[in-house]
This record gives structure tokens, C-alpha cells and sequence, in this order.
């Protein structure tokens, strides 16, 4: 188990901001870097500050702005998503993630083309396991009712999870938003689950929020993860850089200290 921090929480395409928490923990605390490569000077500050993570835990969370896996081949938005898959996979190459985090679908999902659009994002997940055919692919439950963009309820999640033998990462805020039974996810899925996305919310929208800011109980269900999946890595995943410093540092602390408690 590690506790992981997804880039995003960095001040936007300023990869030297990850200096402050690498000279506080070492390689004690890892990072999961999201790729952006819409942003502009994403791609030239990354390759700027590659040797900051070339010799610690790194995980990989694929683009999520611009790619839709749920997209047919050959449509416009499969071409957009696929060169960012590319520009992805070269920085892969280079880093050499543990994992990388797949999203099922980003977009709203309309009830009739619920079926077709799974169906898609699992021929495309295919695709993606071979071009990243040394990374571990782990499947996110992703989605949110206030936002029309649920691709499967917590039944159908578990059940495909299952089925096709996923290693499965559990954003525990989707799960919140979505009014999921948390405990049972995880109960359901424990042999499968490699990892936890970690922030909080108003149990409606999908916020980002610190872990003490909002309706999930970190107190009790940090316990309980461990427990039950106790090598699964900790990831914080803030989409807000107003978090970049120190209360990202307080958090941190805090996982670390529930990662101590025996």
C-alpha cells in the first residue's frame, strides 16, 4: 500500500511544484500523473521535469478531456481520443507506470445507447491493453447521476467487474455521489481492487473536495479499506490547485498516519 497524489492538483502544467512533497517524504509518497495534454505547455513542462519521477512510484491516469472510449472506431471523437492515447503511451515509455486508470465513458449517457456504448468502451479497452501491454489497466467506476454521465449502476459495475476479471480502482467520491453502498462495493470486489481515488463531496455532485469536506466518513472508512484490501495504494485525486501546498500536505499526513495505525 502507498499513499499516491494525482497530478492534477498541481498548479497546471507546473510539474516543479511536485518538488515541495518529494523533498518532504522521498519516496515514500508516490504520484499518479494525469495527462493533460490539452493544455498549452503541458507537454513541454512534463518533458522539462520527467527526472522528478523517473525514480519513484508512478502511476498513470489516462487524459479524460478529449478521449471517449465509448466512442466508436473511426468516429471524430475516437480519432481526438487516440492521439492523446498516443501522446500518453510515449511518456509511458518513458516513465513506466505500475498502472493507468481507464474510464469506461466520460460523456452523458443516454438510456437507449446504454448497451451500444459499453459494448464499444469494451472493444476499445481491448485496444487499450494492447497498446499499454505492460501497464496494469485498472477500470474506474465513473459517472455521476447529476451529471447524466452513469454509465452502470453499482449491480452492473460489480457484476462486469467480476465477469471479466478487472483490476479495479474505486473512486470512492463517485461512489459517494452516486449513493452507492460503499462498504458493500468494497466488500464485493476486494480481490480485485488495486486501488482507491480519494476525495470528498456533497453525496450529489461530483466536487473534489478535501476528505474532511463533505459526507464521507474518512475516520470510518479508512479502517475499513485497509482491512479489507490492505495493498491497495491510496491515491488523493483534488482537481483543484487551490489544495496544491499545505492542506494537500495535511491530508497526506493524515492518510499516512491512518497507514500507520495498526
Amino acid at each position: 500500500m502507498k499513499v499516491i497524489v494525482n497530478t492534477c492538483v498541481l498548479p497546471r502544467a507546473k510539474f516543479e511544484t511536485a518538488k515541495v512533497y518529494i523533498e518532504k517524504y522521498g519516496n515514500d509518497l508516490g504520484f499518479e500523473l494525469l495527462s493533460m495534454f490539452d493544455i498549452e505547455g503541458f507537454e513541454d513542462n512534463l518533458k522539462k521535469n520527467l527526472p522528478l519521477f523517473e525514480t519513484r512510484a508512478v502511476g498513470f491516469h489516462e487524459p479524460v478531456w478529449g478521449v471517449e472510449h465509448s466512442a466508436a472506431k473511426g468516429s471524430a471523437a475516437y480519432e481526438e481520443g487516440m492521439y492523446h492515447i498516443k501522446l500518453t503511451k510515449k511518456y509511458a515509455n518513458i516513465l513506466k507506470p505500475k498502472y493507468m486508470v481507464y474510464h469506461l465513458n466520460n460523456c452523458v449517457v443516454p438510456q437507449e445507447m446504454k448497451e451500444q456504448m459499453l459494448k464499444t468502451s469494451l472493444e476499445n479497452l481491448d485496444e487499450m491493453r494492447e497498446i499499454f501491454s505492460d501497464v496494469t489497466l485498472l477500470v474506474e467506476n465513473v459517472g455521476i447521476d447529476s451529471a447524466r454521465n452513469k454509465l452502470l449502476n453499482q449491480d452492473e459495475f460489480t457484476d462486469l467487474c467480476k465477469a471479466k476479471k478487472f483490476d479495479v480502482l474505486i473512486d470512492v467520491g463517485h461512489a459517494n455521489a452516486n449513493s452507492w453502498d460503499m462498504m458493500k462495493l468494497i466488500e464485493d470486489l476486494k480481490t480485485q481492487i488495486r486501488a482507491f481515488h480519494l476525495h470528498n463531496n456533497d453525496g450529489v455532485h461530483d466536487l473534489h473536495n478535501r476528505l474532511k469536506d463533505g459526507t464521507i466518513n474518512f475516520e470510518e472508512l479508512m479502517p475499513f479499506i485497509k482491512s479489507k484490501v490492505p495493498d491497495a495504494n491510496w491515491i488523493i485525486e483534488y482537481t483543484r490547485p487551490i489544495y496544491h501546498g499545505q492542506p494537500l500536505i495535511e491530508d497526506i499526513e493524515m492518510l499516512m498516519s491512518y497507514k500507520a495505525d495498526q
